[in-house]
């Protein structure tokens, strides 16, 4: 198997931070191209709510505060990675999370996905159906690594 192109969702958390590592380490094996992909979710204000005019401004606040904060977040992790000999890039989209990945991983012909998982225990574990980790290893035309 070649592996040119390894897309990683990226969130800040400990098992995406996980994620990376692997990815890293892949990457420089392969000399592969890295891309981290943070996804900031949609939310759908109520639109016949007497409060959907403010909640729509307010919303496109948060957008804007989340998309720098990931902006600044991001150039520090990429930054990393090109140090320590890693081809690395970053895209910011503002879309569902599930088919943000895969659609970035179709249209940027990504060999390998590599994703944190959530670390659920108990009956929780057993709900993982809906997660975003199941859904893209489901849809995706590519190999999906989860990190546990």
């Amino acid at each position: 198997m070649v592996i040119r192109n390894i897309l990683v969702p990226y969130d800040g958390a400990a098992l995406s931070k996980k994620a990376l590592e692997l990815a890293k380490d892949i990457a420089r094996n392969f000399t592969a191209d890295l891309t981290i992909l943070m996804v900031i979710p949609v939310y759908y204000p109520i639109s016949d709510s007497v409060f959907s005019g403010a909640a729509v401004m307010n919303y496109q606040e948060i957008v804007k505060t989340l998309t720098q904060q990931g902006e600044k977040e991001l150039t520090k992790v990429v930054e990393k990675c090109r140090q320590e000999g890693t081809k690395t890039s970053y895209k910011i989209v503002h879309d569902d999370v599930s088919n943000a990945i895969l659609k970035h991983a179709k249209k940027s012909k990504t060999d390998m996905i590599i994703m944190g998982s959530r670390r659920l225990t108990g009956v929780s574990s057993i709900k993982r159906l809906g997660s975003t980790a199941r859904h893209v290893s489901e849809h995706a035309q590519c190999p999906v690594t989860i990190v546990h």
